[in-house]
């Protein structure tokens, strides 16, 4: 079955497939993958992404699979729901053994809520804090209700009267004290109503990610993800990390205060205080989908500063960086970020269980969520037990695998800093902790490759570059969900010296082809199909000349791409590569037909932007409504950038009168001269 015909993700694989992602795993052990190939075989794929972070002692760790075994072996149950699990018991123990070790604390330690997933952890601590924050204003009800009555006794009694603020804030001339303090019992009552109904605020961090469900959306920052869904669920009050003061500014315009009538020395008087309308800040001590950006001890003391004056909790998302990928099992240890709620998830379940924890300090937790949230699958006895069997070995050897976490993750930083010293124009920055790193390049929209600059401008170079290293030098890697030029490297503690040169000379050669702008080598390992490529070296494209005065005029244009030929034309370093080949890609393009705007081509005074659309022959022929309905969606975005012609081949020129457009068939991109611009500007005045 072919990915037109799946349902399955359906249309993500066709995207992967056009850079050479969408394939198939057979087997997996330590930090490899065993690629199935087209005849069947196999190939192995030094895995460097590792779960998302899932795999700190590898696929399939044989320890782990061992116990796996014999739990199955011996009949334990797996579903018991209202049954002690002694295996729960433990691991929130030794939790709390590493808490106090890494965090220098002689408390009560924290209380464990477990989950399926990590997502579901973060859920779990968005539910809590409010809970933790009713609760919290339901004993500052009693007391205010209590303050009053007080008050009012004493009113009633003739042994206290109201001060002249509170007799001003009451707002009547009635005679006597009780009609006064009727009036201000009402007052108060009004305003603290509407203060203590007031919804949770939350905040967090710009550039955080905390999962795709409901409320964890809610805690995400990118748009992208948590814009179609914001209206069902909790949103954060987002700010950037580096900038204490825009915290503070949130927290004072968020903040709400409750009126206290108290009576002392025989007057009656009204205090105000602040209410508990602060729910907890999320934050990631290294931020892993905004491109793996670690958070600074500096940081990380401001924020405690601020939670602590107005009492909001922090909670701190470890999914992706906790279990040992830093050096120490909590990175938040190593900036003494110390939270009063943390989410444990990913390699927790040693790369086989679902499971998630969330710790939460024992002083902030409440009872009551035992009865007010459950879940069928979570805690249960199978995940449980491999999160324990995890936990024993990381703390193993007095944490060898910590130290492991830190070696090689030092050795693997270094490999990668010695790249970007070598190409500073292709690598922005190496940045992370242990085995949590990220590689970012360069923004590479402006380059001489029209295929390189189109992917990058779309947001896809990251995946470009993980498709290269995947079917160029087996390697797998992807980039992060919110900085797509980083790539992410999360391999496991038994990484080895081969592995890191192996990822080394991977870089360095797609560092030379970014740096040539030959995509040529980018495009041949997708399509190969076995062919030998046409070149090996790699050649560096000319430049595009840029115009640097203003033009006269600026028209647009949308062009078909739709031929080998064509194709040549839209990129000059494909040139070597034979027909079947550029075929073969075309078709590979077609769930991301087009790419934005290329920069502007120079003729005579006017400045001429094309909009390449991708269609081969193939589409044309067999999907014909997928081809036109693609590119009514193109020609909407390009209006706006002045549309004014279109170039097609003759099978969809119908479509370009159907919208009101000049149709020229089969024109190439890189034919922009007088006779053309004298018709684009015309259509324009028109």
């Amino acid at each position: 079955m072919n990915r037109s015909q799946e349902q399955a993700d359906r249309f993500f694989g066709q995207l992967m497939s056009t850079v050479g992602l969408d394939v198939e795993y057979r087997a997996a052990e330590g930090d490899e993958l065993a690629l199935v190939t087209a005849d069947g075989g196999e190939v192995p794929v030094l895995d460097l992404i590792g779960g998302f972070g899932s795999l700190i002692l590898g696929h399939h760790h044989p320890e782990v699979v061992a116990h796996v075994r014999a739990f199955l072996d011996q009949r334990r149950p797996v579903y018991a729901q209202f049954a002690r699990n002694d295996d729960a018991q433990r691991v929130t123990e030794l939790l709390n053994t590493v808490l106090r070790r890494e965090f220098g604390f002689e408390d009560d330690g924290y209380a464990a809520v477990f989950g399926n997933s990590g997502a579901e952890g973060v859920e779990i601590a968005l539910k809590h804090a409010e809970l933790d924050r009713v609760f919290r204003i339901g004993a500052l009800g009693e007391q205010l209700a209590g303050n009053l009555a007080a008050a009012g006794a004493a009113v009633a009694s003739g042994d206290a009267v109201l001060s002249p603020a509170a007799r001003a804030l009451a707002g009547t001339r009635a005679d006597g004290e009780a009609g006064a303090f009727a009036a201000l019992t009402a007052v108060t009552a009004e305003h603290n109503a509407a203060q203590l109904a007031k919804p949770p605020v939350f905040f967090a961090l710009e550039g955080g990610f905390h999962g795709k469900l409901v409320g964890s959306l809610g805690m995400t920052h990118n748009p992208l993800f948590r814009g179609p869904f914001q209206a069902l669920g909790p949103t954060a009050r987002f700010f950037p990390v580096d900038d204490p003061a825009a915290l503070r500014a949130l927290v004072d315009a968020e903040r709400a205060s409750v009126l206290d009538v108290v009576v002392a020395d025989g007057v009656v008087d009204v205090h105000e205080r602040p209410a508990p309308v602060f729910a907890g800040l999320f934050l990631e001590p290294i931020q892993g989908e905004a491109g793996i950006r670690p958070l600074t001890a500096e940081q990380a003391r401001a924020l405690q500063e601020v939670c602590r004056e107005i009492d909001c909790p922090i909670i701190v998302d470890e999914i992706q960086s906790g279990a040992g990928r830093t050096g120490t099992f909590f990175a938040s240890a190593r900036i003494g970020l110390r939270g009063d709620y943390y989410v444990l998830s990913k390699s927790l379940g040693g790369g086989i269980a679902k499971t998630s924890v969330t710790l939460v300090r024992t002083s902030r937790y409440r009872k009551e969520f035992e009865a007010l949230h459950s879940s069928t699958f979570a805690k249960d006895g199978f995940s449980t037990s491999v999160a324990l069997k995890v936990l024993e070995l990381l703390e193993a050897d007095d944490g060898r695998a910590y130290r492991l976490a830190a070696e090689r993750g030092a050795k693997l930083f270094d490999a990668l800093e010695r790249v970007r010293k070598d190409f500073p124009d292709v690598i922005a920055d190496v940045r992370g902790s242990g085995l949590l790193l990220g590689v970012e390049f360069h923004d590479q929209s402006a380059g001489a490759s029209a295929l390189i600059s189109g992917k990058s401008a779309a947001g896809q170079l990251g995946f470009v570059i993980a498709g290269y290293l995947l079917t160029a030098h087996r390697l797998r890697l992807m980039p992060t969900g919110s900085s797509p030029n980083t790539l992410r490297v999360q391999p496991s503690i038994n990484v080895t010296d081969a592995h890191v040169d192996r990822l080394e000379t991977g870089l360095r050669a797609v560092c030379e082809i970014l740096g040539a702008q030959d995509a040529l080598h980018l495009v041949h390992p997708v399509v190969a199909g076995g062919r030998a490529a046409p070149r090996d070296d790699v050649r560096r494209l000319a430049p595009r000349q840029r115009p640097t005065d203003p033009a006269e005029r600026t028209v647009s244009l949308v062009a078909a791409v739709s031929s080998a030929e064509a194709l040549r034309r839209f990129d000059p370093s494909l040139a070597d590569l034979d027909d079947q080949a550029l075929e073969d890609y075309l078709t590979l393009l077609a769930p991301a037909r087009a790419l934005p705007p290329m920069p502007p081509i120079r003729c005579g005074s006017v400045d001429v932007v094309v909009f390449p659309f991708f269609a081969s022959r193939h589409d044309l022929g067999a999907d014909v409504a997928g081809v036109v309905g693609d590119l009514a969606a193109v020609l909407h975005g390009a209006r706006t950038a002045g549309l004014t012609a279109i170039s097609l081949d003759r099978d969809l020129g119908a479509v370009a009168g159907a919208v009101g457009l000049t149709a020229f068939p089969g024109l190439a991109l890189d034919v922009v001269d007088a006779d053309l611009v004298a018709v684009l500007t015309g259509a324009a005045a028109l």
